[in-house]
């Protein structure tokens, strides 16, 4: 009787999916690098956005390191039964045959899923172009791919069933995690309603350590702002830090009428003309700065993952 001759895709899959991983664990490996290291060396504009946008994190742990961790598991799943002589051991390298396959399959699902919801994130809410996350979903996508054609199925049915509760799963777990990560975040700098009279408007944003650090620094640096109460853009500014750094910022209020320590002369002395204006180093510097400006301008060489510079399109 004649063998059945194995397909090459059923021959080479896991080696493939062994390669995209491994592709993967680089590309994750680099981008953890540059979101943990703080250089800022990205490749491109939109890249550096997302590293930087809240979307980047979940919890305290940075998104590309979780993705790096997915990868490496997804080699070992790989590449693990090669470890088996089948001759020597038919039985144990069955059994883990079984099982990997089936790992790589819930793990393709997962993270094709999660990209899913990643690629909606990126273009509706950051809107922005970052190259090696769009290369990630790509992988993400063929690993499932090879996944679902690269190996005889027994049973398509429980397969599907089993697919379809690990999508619902993922989606429920990126839903999730996001609503936590992301809490106290805003959409926009701008303020939407008139200032409270004597007060202005209340920060909206939280901030995080980058805010935080950098204010500190401006003030040991002895930077500081010159702004008014009724400022829609000095209020702009302020969310850009959010509210637990804004309190570390040197503020000279000019607004004669403010119920919070009112410095009119001593911006009429400065030569304030508008507002907000930066003092930095003893020169002015008028309007609204990111804060990856104002890092710029100072000299601040600390953690650069400002939350909301992404926002100031201006």
């Amino acid at each position: 009787m004649k063998r059945r001759q194995v397909p090459w895709i059923h021959q080479y899959s896991r080696l493939l999916i062994g390669i995209v991983a491994l592709l993967g664990i680089c590309v994750t490996a680099y981008l953890t690098w540059v979101k943990v290291s703080n250089n800022g060396v990205c490749g491109t504009e939109g890249c550096q956005i997302v590293l930087t946008s809240p979307y980047a994190n979940v919890g305290n742990l940075p998104l590309t390191g979780l993705g790096l961790l997915s990868y490496v598991a997804v080699a070992a799943m790989a590449f693990a039964p090669t470890l088996i002589d089948p001759k020597t051991n038919k039985s144990a390298y069955n059994q883990l045959d079984r099982l990997t396959w089936l790992g790589l399959f819930l793990a393709g699902v997962g993270l094709s899923v999660f990209s899913i919801y990643l690629m909606y994130l990126l273009a509706f809410v950051i809107k922005a172009a970052c190259p090696f996350c769009i290369a990630s979903a790509i992988f993400t996508f063929t690993i499932l791919g090879l996944t679902i054609v690269g190996h005889e199925w027994e049973d398509v049915g429980q397969i599907i069933f089993t697919g379809m509760g690990a999508g619902l799963a993922a989606l429920l777990v990126s839903l999730v995690l996001y609503n936590t990560a992301i809490g106290g975040q805003i959409n926009s700098l701008a303020p939407t309603t008139p200032p409270e009279p004597g007060i202005g408007w209340q920060i909206e944003s939280t901030s995080g350590p980058a805010e935080i650090e950098l204010a500190k620094y401006l003030t040991q640096t002895g930077a500081k702002m010159y702004s008014a109460y009724w400022c829609p853009h000095c209020f702009e500014q302020k969310q850009l830090f959010g509210k637990e750094a804004w309190e570390q910022v040197t503020n000279v209020e000019c607004a004669a009428d403010a119920k919070k320590n009112p410095q009119p002369e001593a911006c009429t002395k400065a030569g304030i003309k508008g507002f907000p204006t930066w003092s930095i180093g003893g020169k002015l510097d008028g309007g609204v700065k990111k804060l990856a400006k104002l890092a710029e301008l100072t000299g601040y060489k600390g953690d650069k993952t400002f939350k909301y510079d992404r926002l100031f399109t201006r």
